[in-house]
């Protein structure tokens, strides 16, 4: 189950405390803000072909997109709807654009620009507004960016040999601190996700944080790039890294684990109930590698770990699962978290894209179409995490009342997005 943000978990008790009138609180800020960000991107159409300005597409796809719309012609009925409101803060020259001015204009821009300075700026409002509880942030507290590919299965084109038919796979990175997606990039068809994973690095900063991944990542050429861009690693290891997997494997004995539960440094249980079962996890880390054949090969190879799940179900059955790890690190609290928080892409990021904003649904034909109105979403999906402390409800809901009243709901989330009118709001 995904869990909220770190950095935005004590706001929820501040926000039950607390009877926040919006109807007294004015402001647009926000609002105003993200319209710059958008006018900030490079238009590449022919002037004299433009009917439609491309921050008002952009802001629009936005809107729309948090208000429930999944697909082009959705967006266009919202700003059909909502034309009077959009008119506040936007020109709209010729009224509402159609679907497929919408679809063409969203597939030409450098959507990955506007999301970097987006999500920068959604990420300094989290931090204010942290500041807010007098929440002070561990400096010493790694982030951990999980990277980890998904595919949108609906964009797929069968029976067809046509450059572009493969369905769309983006590798994203996610932030376990902000419980945002930090950064993406989308697979080359001819290509997989090993050589992605080196594009992706260049484009965050992993400096001073942990990068975990799965094993089919796991590869001499990563970790050499995260050490390079001084981050620190935790790899999951299966059976295709053959002998170093094996190794690892048949060096956690049960002998070794006794001795290893013994030292505070080396070891670490947790156990917490989920979905009627109680599950128990426990990690082990050990330094002792210098044995390990090849070990030179992986920089800044420290140490090897090993999570040992067991669950508990009502019924009395219990499952074991292990996995097995190379780190960079050799402190047995970060491994632990590194470990249990690289599930957050799954469950905070590419479920929600599914499930709360249909992206596996997405059929839009041109590959570019899609990764735009993916990054979109991701924006939404930023929004929406932001201020779901306050609503204390699911994503999904969230967005169903904002199709219901958008005009009011949608004034209250930028509201609290403010960290000026909330600090007014909260008495601070």
């Amino acid at each position: 189950m995904a869990r909220k943000a770190k950095k935005l978990q004590e706001l929820q008790k501040l926000f039950d405390e607390s009877e926040i009138d919006f109807s007294l609180l004015e402001s647009d800020i926000v609002i105003n803000k993200l319209i710059e960000k958008a006018e900030s991107i490079y238009d590449i159409r022919n002037e004299s072909y433009i009917k439609h300005k491309l921050s008002d597409i952009v802001i629009l796809t936005l809107f729309a997109v948090l208000a429930n719309a999944d697909e082009w012609k959705e967006i266009e009925a919202f700003g059909i709807k909502k034309e009077k409101w959009l008119r506040k803060f936007l020109e709209l020259p010729n009224g509402i654009p159609s679907d497929d001015t919408i679809r063409v204009v969203i597939s030409s821009i450098n959507s990955n620009y506007f999301y970097n300075i987006v999500v920068e700026f959604f990420m300094e409002i989290i931090n204010k507004l942290t500041e807010i509880v007098n929440q002070k942030v561990d400096s010493k507290k790694q982030d951990i960016f999980s990277i980890d590919g998904k595919t949108s299965c609906s964009s797929k084109r069968n029976d067809t040999n046509i450059e572009g038919s493969k369905a769309l796979h983006t590798l994203n990175a996610y932030s376990s601190n902000y419980r945002i997606c930090i950064g993406q990039v989308f697979v080359d068809e001819k290509s997989n996700e090993i050589p992605a994973v080196k594009d992706l690095l260049k484009i965050i900063d992993i400096k001073d944080t942990v990068v975990t991944w799965d094993a089919l990542n796991t590869q001499k050429s990563t970790v050499e790039e995260v050490i390079k861009y001084r981050g620190n690693y935790v790899g999951a290891l299966k059976k295709n890294q053959g002998l170093l997997y094996n190794d690892v494997k048949d060096y956690f004995e049960e002998d070794v684990l006794e001795e290893l539960k013994g030292s505070k440094a080396n070891y670490k249980v947790t156990q917490e109930k989920e979905h009627s079962a109680i599950v128990t996890r426990e990690y082990f880390l050990t330094t002792d590698i210098n044995w390990i054949y090849g070990r030179k090969d992986w920089k800044g190879f420290k140490s090897i770990g090993l999570e040992r799940k067991t669950i508990k179900r009502n019924n009395g059955i219990i499952n074991h699962e292990e996995r097995y790890f190379i780190c960079s690190i050799e402190d047995i609290e970060l491994f632990s978290r590194a470990v249990r928080d690289h599930w957050g892409i799954e469950n905070g990021l590419h479920w929600h894209l599914d499930f709360t904003f249909k992206d596996d649904k997405n059929t839009t034909m041109s590959k570019t179409g899609a990764k735009n109105l993916q990054i979109i979403k991701k924006i939404a999906l930023t929004i929406l995490k932001m201020v779901q402390t306050f609503y204390n409800v699911s994503l999904k809901m969230i967005r169903y009342r904002l199709s219901l009243d958008f005009e009011d709901e949608i004034s209250n989330i930028f509201k609290l997005l403010d960290v000026n009118v909330l600090k007014i709001a909260l008495g601070k």
